[in-house]
């Protein structure tokens, strides 16, 4: 605190003793926390140019122009009176007179300063405390005459100088500590938030991605509803998409001997895959709930953790391909064999932080009752191919003869291949396999599968189209299929592979494309140069 040279003043640090009655402490102004001691019975009171409060003992020279009121001390109190003509005001009220009280808040004349009245009963402290510092901060706010936006800056500005200023070394310690205290926990409060909502993105990112997985999955995997449809269709004696394409001979008039020579060749896929969290490295896994039962998320998804305990989590597809003559490998689609591939599937995957991974693919063959366990050899960067390495003793002089040359328009092609999958096999199957799989509540994606190729059940559909158009990037032809039928070969008459069948375009006439022959050649050749 800073000190007037006045008549009769006292330091703070000395005592409050002898003639010392009380003190006057500006609060506003340059001459703000200044302390002006009242050490005589009757004082002048001036306001400087400098708005500097001053105080001289009352006698009988001329006042000073600069003179705004006199103290008189009377029964234990000083006596305000303001001089003729001047302005004095007392918590707020203007007054001629007052008797002051301990704590009181005067206003000396439009200039002067705001300053608070103590009694001095006791030692003045070297330094304030908090309560006396907040009181005159209320007592400010409360009666000035100031707009009230001034009043509350001035308070809190000022009694945010003097907490800093005027109070112990210790309490300001402990209020930077405090300071640093909060600020640390908000750190830590805004660091948990971001992580918190880092992981809710994360989680989101998860659900979008497993729903996108999930909805091919839909497609593929046989649910209770599907075997009660299929049912339904043999008691009306419905003719199915599946059962319409397995009777090509009666319906095109197609090549027996072509379609004979070539279906023992032509696979039954069927595959799963898992995700992986690129961080931990793990798979994802079924959360179970307390009876082993699977949970799912409030958005009907499967809930699947890395640190869950269930089984990983698969997600089914099925497909079509066939074997090459002379190799021990099976053509098929890139996306057959990368099913995590297509559309927006591969970028939801990387926003969530996951990777895909093959569980298990399984070729089954027309004639053979155990699947062939196929594995990924190599995939084509351009061309929507791949091919898939199988047991060269399962498949002895079995495989496809590529076509040299491209078809024309015009010429007649036959599409093999399975499409809808597991349910136009069962449709061929008839309604007696259809009943035992009813009763049976274990039966699953697989095990249909196994059964299927059990009873030699495992035929593909036949379907003759024409070509409509031919270039170096793709062919289309109106042999109709559907999904599944995806990476099933597309015939001459001659029995050779003129194309590879990606995908099915519905908006023009039923029509389907597939990949030329010659990208399959080029895929084969950087195989063979390896």
């Amino acid at each position: 605190m800073r000190e007037m040279d006045q008549i009769g003043a006292k330091t703070p640090q000395e005592p409050c003793a002898g003639d010392v009655h009380a003190f006057l402490e500006s609060l506003t102004g340059p001459s703000r926390g200044t302390v002006s001691w009242l050490v005589d019975s009757a004082l002048t009171v001036s306001v400087g140019e400098a708005r500097a409060l001053g105080l001289r003992l009352k006698d009988n020279t001329p006042p000073h122009d600069e003179d705004i009121a006199t103290l008189q001390w009377s029964e234990g109190g000083y006596v305000l009176n303001a001089l003729a003509g001047q302005d004095i005001w007392v918590n707020g009220h203007k007054i001629v007179s007052a008797s002051l009280k301990h704590g009181d808040m005067i206003e000396f004349g439009e200039l002067g300063p705001i300053s608070r009245y103590r009694i001095c009963t006791q030692r003045f402290p070297i330094r304030h405390t908090v309560e006396d510092i907040l009181s005159d901060a209320y007592a400010y706010a409360r009666s000035s005459r100031r707009p009230f936006a001034q009043r509350m800056s001035g308070a809190l500005r000022e009694s945010g100088r003097r907490l800093v200023s005027q109070t112990t070394m210790f309490f300001r310690i402990t209020v930077v500590a405090a300071i640093a205290l909060i600020a640390g926990l908000l750190f830590l409060l805004y660091q948990n938030d971001r992580r918190l909502a880092d992981s809710l993105q994360q989680e989101a990112r998860k659900i979008e991605a497993v729903a996108s997985m999930l909805s091919q999955t839909r497609e593929d995997v046989l649910t209770p509803e599907d075997l009660v449809a299929l049912r339904d269709a043999f008691q009306k004696q419905l003719i199915s998409t599946e059962q319409r394409l397995g009777t090509l001979e009666q319906r095109a008039g197609a090549s027996t001997r072509v379609i004979t020579a070539s279906t023992q060749s032509v696979a039954f896929i069927q595959g799963a895959y898992g995700l992986r969290h690129v961080e931990s490295g793990k798979l994802l896994r079924h959360v179970l709930g307390p009876n082993g039962e699977k949970l799912q998320t409030p958005f009907g998804q499967p809930w699947i953790e890395p640190d869950a305990t269930g089984e990983p989590a698969e997600f089914q597809f099925t497909g079509t391909g066939f074997l090459l003559e002379g190799t021990p490998l099976m053509a098929t689609n890139r996306h057959v064999a990368l099913p995590w591939t297509t559309g927006d599937k591969a970028q939801a995957l990387k926003n969530a932080g996951l990777e895909a991974e093959m569980l298990q693919l399984l070729a089954y063959l027309p004639g053979q009752t155990d699947p062939i366990e196929a594995t990924l050899d190599r995939f084509s960067e351009t061309a929507d191919l791949a091919l898939l390495s199988v047991d060269p003793s399962r498949i002895e002089g079995q495989g496809l003869r590529l076509a040299d040359d491209l078809p024309r328009s015009g010429d007649e092609v036959f599409l093999l291949g399975y499409p809808t999958g597991l349910k136009a096999l069962i449709a061929q199957a008839g309604p007696e396999f259809l009943k035992t799989l009813e009763k049976d509540e274990s039966v699953n994606f697989w095990t249909i599968a196994a059964r299927l190729s059990a009873q030699n059940q495992v035929q593909p559909l036949a379907s003759r189209g024409i070509v409509a158009q031919t270039s170096p990037g793709a062919v289309v032809y109106d042999a109709e299929t559907t999904s599944g039928g995806s990476g099933g070969p597309a015939l001459n008459r001659k029995g050779e592979v003129v194309a590879i069948n990606a995908a099915i375009l519905p908006e023009f006439g039923g029509s389907n494309i597939g990949v030329p022959v010659l990208h399959l050649k080029t895929l084969l050749n950087e195989t063979a140069s390896q």
